[in-house]
């Protein structure tokens, strides 16, 4: 294992894969239709790298001959690999700045809601050295939380920043990146030839269920709960707002910030 990499972040995401990949968004199908735009041709590799429980992987399924997944944790590349029908798609562990993969070998590569956790100058050296010459990155993290109803959002913003806090008060924590820096940090690597953020929107259907899921599925409320079993109360008091305001289904928005690089 790579010495950059912190082992914090990784287990922050152990104990609950399938709250995870059942409460999470799968990527929409115009974030894989503007990565496209930037590759001309139909990719023969993509290499979807900090792939949780697949659900970045797969999308690639019906385009690309070959899909490769890097993930670090256990627990979730098991729940990746039980969910993939596709004969195209294999999931491997390893990590950001340590793939194992050949240079010069992907066509795409994507990262889904994981660069924050991960070290960025040495990432991206390993993402230029395994992408081919006309190779895409495409950095994407949809904003928490998703849009709904203001008196919800203020609510899980409140729960979220108490876990953090909580989070924080260990002596050894998951480090996490700002990404409002992604853009800048990119730009100073100074390899890629073209590079772009782009903003996009997608609606989808939601229950009460899904979205307490959604909150539940944050590392730092995880994590939070385990140090200090009281937030168990706050949450509570968040599940009560959310069953008592939302009906069996409605709409809500979730924005995303794509960053796509040019080798």
């Amino acid at each position: 294992m790579s010495k950059l990499v912190n082992e914090k972040n990784i287990e922050r995401f152990s104990g609950f894969p399938d709250l995870y990949n059942n409460s999470r968004p799968t990527p929409p199908e115009i974030i894989k239709k503007i990565i496209l735009l930037y590759f001309k041709n139909k990719p023969e590799v993509v290499v979807d790298i900090g792939s949780g429980t697949g659900l970045s992987t797969l999308i690639w399924s019906e385009i690309a001959q070959n899909i490769i997944g890097i993930e670090p944790n256990d627990e979730m590349r098991a729940t990746a690999e039980k969910n993939s029908k596709s004969d195209n798609i294999v999931y491997y562990k390893g990590v950001s700045n340590q793939t194992n993969l050949p240079s010069d070998y992907a066509d795409i590569i994507t990262i889904s809601q994981a660069f924050h956790w991960m070290d960025i100058d040495s990432t991206l050296f390993e993402v230029y050295r395994v992408l081919k010459n006309d190779g895409v990155l495409a950095i994407f993290d949809c904003d928490w939380p998703p849009s709904i109803d203001w008196v919800i959002e203020e609510a899980y913003l409140k729960l979220r920043n108490t876990c953090v806090n909580i989070c924080s008060s260990q002596e050894k924590t998951a480090i996490i990146n700002d990404r409002s820096t992604y853009i800048n940090m990119i730009n100073s690597f100074g390899k890629f030839r073209f590079l772009k953020e782009i903003m996009c929107h997608n609606i989808e259907r939601c229950t009460p269920q899904r979205m307490i899921g959604f909150a539940l599925s944050q590392g730092a409320i995880q994590v939070a709960l385990k140090i200090d079993t009281s937030i168990k109360n706050d949450v509570d008091e968040f599940c009560y707002l959310v069953n008592s305001l939302c009906q069996n289904e409605f709409d809500i928005v979730f924005s995303y910030r794509l960053r796509v690089a040019v080798k």
